[in-house]
């Protein structure tokens, strides 16, 4: 088994939770926020992976939930919309452009 076969976003469910908010990612040159990385759970029992943490970078800077949002709660249900998984020397990372609210049930 290759690591190419662990880069389908499926593979890792459909409930995630976001944990302590959103972190800023700056351009080198400019300093100007290009980004936002925010920190998910895996929650899905389906998954067939478990990490305990994740970092996402939200390629949005207006996500639907918003910056104030998760300030203010530290811990919420979410979906990532176009979430990606790639890998560069031999690192996972992820991405998606937006971070969707779940309506808590």
């Amino acid at each position: 088994m290759k690591l190419q076969d662990f880069l389908k976003p499926e593979l890792l469910g459909n409930k995630f939770i976001a944990v302590k908010g959103y972190s800023e990612i700056l351009d080198r040159e400019t300093q100007k926020i290009t980004a936002y990385r925010l920190n998910v759970s895996i929650q899905s029992e389906n998954s067939d992976f478990y990490m305990e943490m994740i970092p996402v970078k939200i390629n949005n800077l207006t996500p639907t939930v918003s910056v104030q949002e998760l300030k203010e709660n530290k811990v919420r249900p979410i979906q990532l919309e176009n979430l990606n998984v790639g890998q560069f020397n031999g690192a996972l990372w992820f991405n998606a452009t937006d971070v969707l609210p779940v309506k808590q049930q």
